[in-house]
């Protein structure tokens, strides 16, 4: 008897399913761990997030009744809320243009071959390495009111009278706080960059160059046109991660000083006032505007592919 079985139309052989649905389902088997635990770990504490948020919902009181929207009035008519949109948004795009505007021009330099580059780029990237704890307790030392080396600095060259609060006070504070997240935020967009002027031809560098164009005319003419694609997912991905920013500012000033974000007004509510239901309607607030800044980010994705 011939072993060779019939093939169908579709490649499988009579009586077997085709190749192609067997590695499909396959496929299903090996995602199904990770399909779970998505769900157990962002779906459900999401979708829960979301019901508490319209609901009455505090851990000593049982009474978990639906209030509908007014949660949502609360957190609103909150005095902190507006200044924490603002203040989210500002730590936001300008940390995030910061970071690239660093990023771009230590990339160029980090781009070219010069004696110890590779210890200059483990050094570049240790504020991204450093534990976050450590690097902002250095930093509140640095910024502290009393014994801050920036007051000694300042107070010795004569540009101030007396020490300044730098965390204390409103603005200022704010400014701070940026700087430390930029400080700890280039190295990753250094990367990022580097990636991308590396893909870049050598041959139309040498060509500018034969042409007689300078260096500016360079950066104008080829670097940039060819990092566009590059420039703007990274412009886009740093708004989203700084966006979703918590710690260094809850470390460095708990949200005080004007400073709150709406990540730090949301852990505020939940978990300093105990107000679980006023902690997720920011919560959902927060993720109507990330909502936002992915749909740009998948629409400038798909254009780019």
């Amino acid at each position: 008897m011939s072993i060779v079985k019939i093939m169908k139309s579709d490649g499988s052989a009579a009586g077997y399913p085709s190749l192609e649905r067997r590695d499909n389902r396959i496929g299903i088997y090996f995602l199904l761990p990770a399909i779970f635990v998505l769900l157990v770990i962002v779906a459900y504490p999401l979708c829960y997030s979301v019901v508490m948020s319209f609901h009455r919902w505090r851990p000593i009181d049982n009474n978990r009744a639906f209030v509908g929207l007014a949660n949502y009035v609360r957190v609103i008519t909150d005095s902190r809320f507006l200044q924490s949109i603002g203040n989210t948004f500002v730590y936001a795009i300008v940390g995030a243009c910061f970071k690239v505007v660093i990023g771009m021009g230590l990339a160029m330099m980090m781009n070219k071959k010069f004696r110890g580059r590779s210890v200059a780029r483990v050094l570049l990237m240790l504020p991204w390495v450093f534990p976050v704890t450590a690097s902002v307790t250095a930093w509140n030392w640095m910024f502290d009111g009393m014994y801050g080396i920036f007051n000694v600095i300042l107070f010795r060259l004569g540009l101030i009278d007396t020490y300044v609060n730098f965390l204390g006070q409103k603005g200022l504070a704010l400014v701070c706080v940026l700087i430390v997240g930029i400080w700890m935020g280039y190295p990753q967009m250094m990367m990022m960059l580097l990636a991308g002027l590396q893909s870049i031809p050598t041959e139309m560098y040498e060509a500018a160059k034969v042409e007689g164009a300078g260096p500016v005319t360079t950066f104008f003419r080829i670097t940039l046109p060819s990092l566009a694609n590059v420039l703007s997912m990274t412009i886009i991905l740093s708004i989203i991660w700084t966006f979703n920013s918590f710690n260094v500012i809850w470390l460095m000033t708990r949200g005080g000083s004007g400073t709150h974000t709406m990540n730090t007004l949301a852990y505020e509510f939940s978990f300093i006032n105990m107000r679980y239901d006023l902690g997720a309607a920011m919560s959902v607030i927060i993720l109507v505007f990330l909502a936002v800044f992915l749909f740009i980010y998948s629409k400038m994705k798909k254009e780019d592919d």
